[in-house]
């Protein structure tokens, strides 16, 4: 062990470095390549979504009746047509045991907090919205 000017010890010095080797010239333009066709998907993605014309969100369902399940969802409309949403009941095999379809009118507003009620033939574990589209008046 080597001793310093001010008598702390201090650890030997190894040969042969332990950092770690640059990146070669072609390993950063594939690394740069990468990122931007990242980014170029992920903007699409966000674009495509922006100019949907109906957006929803789950809110909660319940199901304590074998014969039906009630669903509760946020419908947001952002062009002037209404919506046709479509829930569904599933059991706990994801095997679809109820099925209905609500009407939004727009008339009502942009931002509505929607509760269907769904039929089942058998007891649902979950109740969630299939899709929505926009319907012309």
């Amino acid at each position: 062990m080597m001793t310093s000017p001010d008598s702390t010890p201090q650890p030997p010095r190894r040969s042969g470095g332990t950092a770690r080797p640059t990146m070669s010239r072609k390993g950063l333009i594939w690394s740069g390549v990468g990122v931007a066709a990242l980014i170029a998907v992920t903007a699409w993605f966000g674009l495509s979504t922006a100019s949907d014309p109906v957006r929803w969100t789950d809110v909660g369902f319940v199901a304590d009746a074998p014969t039906e399940a009630t669903v509760t969802y946020n419908v947001y409309l952002y062009t002037d047509a209404s919506a046709d949403c479509t829930v569904r009941a599933l059991n706990s095999s994801f095997a679809e045991v109820g099925v209905a379809t609500a009407h939004i009118d727009r008339a009502d507003g942009v931002e509505q907090q929607v509760t269907t009620t769904i039929v089942t033939t058998e007891q649902a574990t979950t109740a969630t919205v299939n899709y929505c589209e926009a319907t012309p008046e």
